[in-house]
């Protein structure tokens, strides 16, 4: 072998080996994104906001250490849960534990995924026990008011279908979810599937955050994700920034991993929302 064929084969072998580091890199990483509105009372402005969505029962360091020094770092005001913290195969309670416990330090607003729906009646109860020792507050169907320098936005978390086959658009555009805007304030929306955003974005919600996706969980770089958990190809709704009809979507790509096939181009993700008038 020539000199000239060794070393294009040392550089082919070369890139191959960054090509796959970064394809499957699983490093935990925070990706930030600032959301501006007129409509955003002044006390509200610089609200940081952790997201932390599909967990699936993953470990991040010891008692999800590595999750704890972004939330130190980021700061956030609130942290919001978008579900799928559980995994309906794993099973795994000390995992969500030692997340809750990590992050005991904030008030921790959640709502349900499906695999936390798909759980036996034991086992979901069992999780919505957890989550009360831990003072986390289920947003089932339900409304709250955050207050933050005298002046208040709402908070509504919209619950998850119970079963696969009611998590499409048909079924929500028929039954639709059962919380709507507060009228004359900032609405935001914690909803699991980030991919139904097209039947969501119609009830008026200034900001909806969702999940559910896992980033299209085999990613082609800087264009889209593949395929959705749902087995849809090139999903709308992936990861980042979306608007329609007046209502603004940010989806984290998640944590964990609820497919035997690896996770390719798209590393665990924290999302750090910062609202901003």
């Amino acid at each position: 072998m020539t000199r000239k064929r060794i070393a294009v084969a040392a550089i082919a072998v070369l890139l191959f080996i960054v090509v796959a580091f970064f394809a499957f890199d699983i490093r935990l990483m925070l990706r930030k994104y600032t959301v501006k509105d007129s409509k955003l009372p002044s006390g509200f402005d610089g609200y940081r906001i952790l997201f932390v969505t599909d967990l699936h029962c993953e470990y991040f360091g010891e008692g999800q250490e590595e999750i704890a020094a972004f939330a130190e770092k980021f700061a956030p005001d609130a942290v919001f849960f978008g579900g799928d913290m559980m995994d309906q195969d794993l099973r795994d309670f000390e995992a969500v534990e030692q997340l809750l416990m990590a992050l005991s330090d904030y008030e921790i607003y959640a709502v349900w995924g499906n695999h936390d729906r798909w759980l036996g009646r034991a086992d979901f109860t069992r999780l919505q026990e957890l989550y009360a020792e831990y003072g986390v507050n289920v947003l089932w169907d339900d409304t709250v008011i955050l207050e933050k320098n005298g002046d208040k936005i709402a908070l509504s978390g919209a619950d998850d279908p119970p079963s696969w086959n009611n998590g499409s658009e048909e079924y929500l555009r028929e039954n639709g979810i059962a919380v709507t805007p507060v009228e004359g304030m900032y609405n935001v929306l914690l909803f699991h599937r980030a991919n139904l955003f097209d039947v969501i974005s119609d009830y008026g919600f200034d900001l909806v955050i969702s999940g559910h996706m896992h980033g299209g969980q085999v990613r082609i770089p800087y264009i889209c994700g593949l395929v959705s958990p749902t087995r849809q190809w090139f999903p709308k709704y992936t990861s980042g920034v979306y608007q329609k009809d007046g209502s603004k979507l940010i989806v984290g790509r998640g944590l964990g991993n609820s497919v035997d096939f690896p996770r390719i181009f798209n590393p665990p993700q924290l999302v750090g929302i910062v609202l901003e008038k």
